[in-house]
């Protein structure tokens, strides 16, 4: 496209300096012929204001004239005009005093304008047609037309033209070439950052795809931490009840059965306090610890089997709202949920009294939501994690978060809280559970 318009352009720029040299031509000779008739014709032709013809002898100062101005050498034929058609003059005397219909010459020339007309034949000429006019009233009185041989000029402006047309194509060329490089330099700059930005393109797919496998095995790991973890809890929970919490017992009932003196009595009564409440606390850790067994139970079925439980523990009503939910789930966001629904819910009745609770779970194909509110005085920051032994808030925030999901906690004064948990949960990781 580039070259096509310099192209264009070169062709218009060499029409136009060849025009403009054929008009600076003309123009040199329209001024000498103007000239020559001013100085050699006009003065012997002056009677034609007056009269239709020259008189003889107006006629042979007028050859005189010319021939002594040299105007032969370059003049091959010479006519003078009447604007009625008459010929006044000729170098053909044959034409003088003939009358033709129409007068020579273009009609710019009666008004006073000098015409050059170019014809390139096999004998080029140059006709010049110049008014002549009357000194005392200035109107044209009669026409010169002069035939010029320009046989060497034509020649000049051959070369001029081919000497034009030669620079402007060796110009044109040039500037096609620089166009040329220009344009290759930058299709290989542009070809280097292609290939440079292909190349980070694919450094950068590449470590994409090695964060989302770091991000698989990160998810992996701390889901596989959640079910360890779950599984410690547990192992702990049992050993307290089993262990500790037995040899607690055994030793009330010791208590219960030594028969001391009333000096003793107070002393006893003090240690069996202390032991009964010891039993207490860990019979609580223990409830906080032990998660009823999920593997066997639906999603839906262990998240209200935590809502249940929490209402007959704590002898309050929780309004309920569950959507439709895959049958199937991962033990880790089971265990996910479901501990956090029940320490959500525990904070509710400490905070709240239990006021207002409430449960909406939902699942959109992608993500499981599960919210939690009450219609208690609001929760302090201190509060979000509970002093009661359990996961607290932070640790359920964390264990959330870690297997790819989000708690996003809203309280104001008066207002009461909500919780929110959102978890990926696709149709895959269902069907793989």
């Amino acid at each position: 496209m580039a070259f096509a318009v310099m192209v264009i352009g070169m062709a218009a720029m060499g029409t136009l300096v060849t025009w403009r040299i054929e008009k600076s031509v003309t123009t040199v000779k329209a001024t000498s012929a103007v000239f020559s008739v001013n100085n050699f014709i006009a003065p012997h032709v002056q009677e034609l204001a007056s009269s239709e013809q020259l008189s003889p002898r107006s006629i042979q100062s007028l050859k005189s004239a010319i021939d002594q101005s040299g105007l032969r050498t370059e003049v091959v034929f010479l006519s003078i005009w009447r604007q009625d058609g008459l010929v006044a003059y000729s170098d053909n005397s044959h034409l003088i005093g003939q009358r033709f219909s129409r007068s020579s010459g273009p009609p710019q020339t009666w008004s006073g304008a000098v015409q050059v007309q170019f014809e390139s034949a096999s004998n080029p000429i140059i006709k010049v047609f110049a008014p002549v006019r009357d000194p005392a009233t200035g109107s044209v009185i009669a026409v010169v037309e002069l035939h010029e041989r320009v046989s060497a000029l034509d020649s000049e402006l051959v070369a001029s033209k081919w000497q034009i047309w030669l620079a402007t194509a060796l110009i044109t060329l040039n500037m096609m070439g620089c166009l040329f490089v220009v344009v290759a330099h930058s299709g290989r700059i542009i070809d280097r950052q292609r290939l440079a930005l292909i190349e980070r393109v694919s450094q950068l797919s590449e470590l994409l795809r090695q964060n989302s496998l770091l991000k698989g095995r990160i998810e992996r790991a701390a889901r596989k931490a959640t079910e360890d973890n779950e599984r410690l809890l547990r192992r702990m929970g049992y050993d307290l009840h089993d262990g500790v919490a037995q040899l607690i017992s055994l030793a009330l009932l010791r208590l219960d059965k030594i028969k001391s003196s009333p000096q003793e009595s107070d002393n006893l009564h003090r240690i069996h306090k202390a032991l009964s409440d010891a039993l207490g606390d860990i019979r609580h850790i223990c409830k906080g610890l032990l998660l009823p067994e999920v593997r066997s139970m639906t999603l839906e079925e262990a998240l209200l089997f935590m809502i249940r439980s929490h209402e007959r523990r704590t002898g309050t009503t929780i309004e309920c709202m569950v959507s439709e939910l895959p049958k199937e789930a991962p033990e880790f966001a089971k265990i996910a949920l479901c501990r956090f629904i029940q320490e959500s819910l525990n904070n509710a009745y400490k905070h709240a009294g239990g006021q207002g609770q409430r449960i909406d779970i939902a699942w959109d194909g992608i993500h499981i939501t599960v919210e939690v509110s009450d219609q208690g005085p609001g929760i302090r920051d201190a509060d979000t994690d509970t002093r009661e032994p359990g996961l607290g808030l932070a640790g359920l925030r964390d264990r959330i978060e870690s297997i790819g999901g989000d708690v996003m906690i809203t309280s104001a004064p008066d207002a009461g809280t909500c919780v929110r948990a959102s978890l990926p949960l696709k149709m895959e990781m269902c069907d793989a559970a």
